[in-house]
C-alpha cells in the first residue's frame, strides 16, 4: 500500500544525502566553513533502523545553522533500554538520545535529563499533543516540570476487523462486535489475561479510576494511592464478568494467537473476526486480510448501564537532552529540531510512526493512512504511559485469571459482588504495598 510512497521518499532522503554532505559517518564535520566558525560536536543515539533518518535531520540542521561547524557522533540503540544504557555511563553518555516515555523517571532520577524551560518549553506544549506532553512531564512537589520533547505518539492499542464479516457500524460498542462476530460463527480476540496492559483499559474507561505515585528526591518510589476497588471498579469488575462470559470473546495471552485466529485453515475457514492489537501487528494482519482489514479506536463498553469509552495507556517516544552533557545549549536546539512539525512528517512518512504534533496528526498524510488514523482517533481516549507503579503489572495481568479458570469449568456465569471486592482489595493492596 506504501511502496511508492516509500521508494519516492527513499529517493528524497538520498537526493538530501547528496545535497548535505557532512555527517557523512560518525566523525565528519558538518557545516565546514571558515576556521572562525564555532565548533560543536554531539553525540545522537537513536534505533537502527533510524540511522540513515537521523543522518538526514542532522545534516539539514547544520545547513541550517551554517554559522557553526558541526560535528555529529552517531550511536545505535533501542528506546526500550535506552535508560539502562545511558545511566551505565552517564557523564560520558549521548547529549541528544531518543526513549519510551516509560523511562522518564528513572533517567530523571539518574541525572540524564536536563529540564526544558523558557520558549523551548512553550512551544512543545503548544505544539504537540497534551498526551505526549503529560508523558514528557512529572510533578515535583505540585509543580509540572518537563524534561523532554515528544517525537512519537502511537503506542496504544486499537481494533483490527475483518470487514467481510464486520460492518464498519457494528464497531462502535464491544456488544454490537460480539453479537456480529458471534452471528457470523466467528470470535473476538482481547489479551485481557496475563497483561496488565490490555485489561486496564476497562478501568481507564472511568477517569476517576487511577493511581498516584509518591517519590523522593531521587525518583525512588515512595508510596502509591490507588482507587480501583472503590464502587466504580466493582462495576467494571461486573462488565468484565459478563464479556468473558460471551460465546464470541476469546480470551488469548499471545500475539501468536491472533494473527492464527486471522489466518485461514486449510479449509479455508478463519476463527477471528476482529481482535485488539497495535501498529507491531499491522503488516502481519494486512497480509491476512488485505482490503478486507478494517481499523478503528477501540469500542464502548456497557458498565453499569452506561455506554464507557476503552481507555489505552499511550506510550510515546520522546526525545532527551543528557543533564551532563556539555553542549546543552546546542543540544536542546538540535532536540527541538528533530522533534519538529517538519521532521515528525519525515518520521511518520519513512517509518510510519504515528505523530505527536497536533499539525501533522490532522494532515492529509495522516488521514490517508488507516492504521495511524485509527491510532490518532484513539489517542484523544488514551493515558500517558509513565510513572506506573512498580508493583502494577503482575496483578493487574492476574487480575480476571480466576474468570478464566471458571469459564474453563464451565461455572463463570455468576459472580458474587462480595468475590468481585475480594479480588479488588487483593489486587490494591498489592500494588500500593
Amino acid at each position: 500500500m506504501k511502496k511508492l510512497r516509500i521508494l519516492s521518499l527513499i529517493l528524497a532522503l538520498a537526493t538530501i544525502v547528496l545535497a548535505f554532505t557532512a555527517c557523512g559517518g560518525n566523525d565528519t564535520p558538518a557545516g565546514s566553513g571558515s576556521g572562525e566558525k564555532t565548533k560543536v560536536t554531539l553525540t545522537v543515539w537513536g534505533a537502527q533502523e533510524d540511522q540513515e533518518m537521523l543522518r538526514v535531520m542532522c545534516n539539514a540542521f547544520a545547513a541550517a545553522n551554517p554559522d557553526k561547524e558541526y560535528k555529529f557522533l552517531y550511536g545505535v540503540q533501542g528506546e526500550g533500554d535506552a535508560a539502562d544504557k545511558v545511566l551505565g555511563d552517564v557523564t560520558s553518555g549521548p547529549d541528544v538520545f531518543s526513549f519510551a516515555s516509560d523511562q522518564i523517571n528513572k533517567l530523571i532520577a539518574g541525572g540524564a535529563l536536563a529540564r526544558i524551560g523558557g520558549q523551548a518549553e512553550q512551544d512543545v506544549k503548544a505544539n504537540n499533543s497534551a498526551t505526549s506532553v503529560d508523558a514528557a512531564t512529572i510533578t515535583v512537589n505540585g509543580e509540572d516540570q518537563l524534561y523532554a520533547y515528544p517525537c512519537t505518539e502511537d503506542n496504544t492499542l486499537f481494533l483490527y476487523y475483518d470487514k467481510s464479516v464486520i460492518g464498519d457500524d457494528e464497531v462502535d460498542t464491544l456488544d454490537e462486535l460480539l453479537d456480529a462476530a458471534d452471528k457470523a460463527g466467528r470470535k473476538v480476540h482481547f489479551k485481557l489475561n496475563d497483561d496488565g496492559w490490555y485489561l486496564s483499559s476497562f478501568f481507564f474507561a472511568y477517569p476517576e479510576l487511577k493511581y498516584d505515585v509518591e517519590y523522593d528526591e531521587n525518583m525512588t518510589e515512595t508510596g502509591v494511592d490507588i482507587n480501583y476497588n472503590n464502587a466504580q471498579g466493582l462495576a467494571v469488575m461486573k462488565a468484565l464478568v459478563k464479556y468473558v462470559n460471551h460465546p464470541a470473546l476469546v480470551i488469548q495471552t499471545d500475539d501468536s494467537k491472533l494473527i492464527a485466529g486471522f489466518t485461514p485453515t486449510a479449509e479455508g475457514k478463519v476463527e477471528a473476526a476482529a481482535g485488539v492489537s497495535g501498529t507491531w501487528n499491522a503488516q502481519s494482519i494486512e497480509g491476512l486480510l488485505g482490503e478486507n482489514m478494517g481499523v478503528a479506536k477501540l469500542p464502548t463498553v456497557e458498565i453499569d448501564g452506561e455506554q464507557k469509552q476503552l481507555t489505552t495507556y499511550m506510550g510515546c517516544k520522546l526525545i532527551g537532552v543528557n543533564g551532563y552533557s556539555q553542549n546543552k545549549p546546542e543540544a536542546h536546539k538540535l532536540a527541538q529540531w528533530l522533534t519538529n512539525k517538519d521532521n515528525q512528517l519525515l518520521r511518520f512518512e519513512t517509518r510510519g510512526f504515528g505523530p505527536s504534533n497536533k499539525e501533522v496528526a490532522a494532515s492529509d498524510a495522516v488521514a490517508n493512512d488507516p492504521v495511524i488514523s485509527a491510532v490518532m482517533a484513539q489517542a484523544k481516549y488514551s493515558r500517558a504511559q509513565k510513572s506506573v507503579p512498580g508493583n502494577y503489572w503482575t496483578p493487574m495481568g492476574s487480575l480476571i485469571t480466576p474468570f478464566i479458570e471458571r469459564k474453563e469449568a464451565g461455572t463463570l456465569a455468576s459472580y458474587t459482588d462480595a468475590e468481585l471486592q475480594e479480588l479488588l482489595d487483593a489486587l490494591v493492596s498489592q500494588i500500593a504495598k
